[in-house]
């Protein structure tokens, strides 16, 4: 598949989610936020699992409209949400409006990001999607960069005010890109109802999928929620993690996907999450830059091609306007896997500590593939 082949609505979809996400991936960095206004551990997990809250909650709901009433509309109303739910932070420590802020950011990502999935899936080709959605999501990776990186830096020479502004100065900028695309009525299905969703899940028997999603989010989640302030406690800066996670995870998606093979394609993935794992499970022998950037590279690697490759074989062969249900399913399988989880595990590390957090966290998602490895012999046989 060449460059040249991917249609306007693919481009504009591709760049304005980058800008979404560095605007969502800055907020990686609000543990800081909380943790310098004397919030604990146990309560800055509430708050950001409440984000993914919100948006597992909504998802039957904002997927069902977005296949019923366009993509593109209801995406610019999320980037309205998006940013202005962001500089409302500006103004408010209270606990209370804290999380109302990040069930408001909750929605608008469940919102945006299945809107710019659908669009950006419906301009592909079957035979495309694997190479086009694994591109159109190293592009989301690149905002990690843009985002906790850089967002670091203004925090330690500006303050927190100045962050805010910056992560939501980039919705702004995808709000402008959004209105380039072009609804087509193919996308669209007038007659759809709020129970479609789960319809929609049941009929096209993706269950293993959204499985393999769950425990991939579940190490995703505990590592961008909680390694920040795992390497405060050793006087180590996360910045450099951020780096190495946005450029191998991009070269990863660009270059290796369209090279790995679609035959037995699910026991690949559950290779990659076994590895991903273990990444996971040496998260407490980190002690110095080194061992950041080392880290960095391995989780980079195994995390890397596992969502996209799991949503181009859930979208092979749908019909578009099932696009937004079914991206709606997939997400929501990561929403609760970040959002449930850290939950979870930030009460452990309350009770026990980060080091056994990380190491529990590693041997659930080992658990959880070993369960999908053998469920899947046993389909096969």
């Amino acid at each position: 598949m060449i460059f040249n082949n991917f249609n306007k609505n693919f481009i504009y979809a591709t760049f304005a989610n980058c800008l979404f996400f560095v605007n969502f991936s800055c907020f990686f960095l609000l543990p800081l936020f909380l943790d310098s206004n004397n919030y604990s551990k146990s309560d800055i997990g509430i708050v950001m699992s409440t984000f993914g809250f919100s948006s597992i909650l909504l998802t039957p709901y904002t997927s069902t409209l977005i296949d019923k009433y366009g993509k593109k509309l209801l995406s610019l109303i999320a980037l309205v949400i998006m940013i202005f739910s962001s500089l409302l932070f500006i103004f408010i420590i209270s606990f209370e409006m804290i999380l109302l802020l990040r069930i408001l950011q909750g929605a608008a990502f469940s919102i945006f990001f299945n809107s710019s999935s659908a669009i950006a899936s419906n301009s592909l080709d079957d035979k495309d999607k694997q190479f086009g959605l694994s591109l159109f999501s190293s592009f989301t990776i690149i905002s990690y960069f843009l985002g906790p990186f850089f967002s670091e830096k203004i925090i330690i020479k500006f303050g927190y005010s100045e962050f805010f502004i910056y992560a939501a100065f980039f919705s702004c900028l995808s709000f402008a890109l959004m209105f380039f695309i072009v609804d087509e009525k193919e996308d669209r299905d007038d007659r759809i109802e709020t129970s479609s969703f789960f319809s929609t899940i049941k009929e096209n028997k993706i269950f293993k999928i959204l499985f393999a999603n769950f425990l991939l989010a579940s190490g995703f989640g505990v590592i961008m929620n909680f390694l920040s302030l795992f390497l405060k406690e050793r006087d180590l800066s996360i910045g450099l993690f951020f780096v190495g996670y946005s450029i191998v995870v991009s070269l990863s998606r660009i270059f290796l996907s369209s090279r790995l093979s679609s035959k037995n394609l699910f026991n690949k993935i559950l290779m990659m999450l076994t590895l991903f794992a273990c990444a996971i499970f040496f998260v407490p022998y980190i002690n110095n830059t080194f061992h950041i950037i080392l880290f960095s590279v391995l989780f980079s690697l195994t995390y890397s091609l596992v969502y996209p490759l799991l949503s181009s074989i859930a979208l092979k062969g749908k019909a578009k306007s099932l696009s937004g249900r079914i991206f709606g399913a997939i997400n929501s399988s990561f929403s609760i896997g970040v959002n449930l989880m850290t939950f979870f595990f930030g009460f452990i590390a309350e009770v026990y500590g980060f080091n056994i957090m990380f190491k529990c966290a590693s041997i659930i998602i080992f658990i959880g593939t070993l369960l999908l490895y053998v469920q899947e012999k046993r389909t096969i046989r």
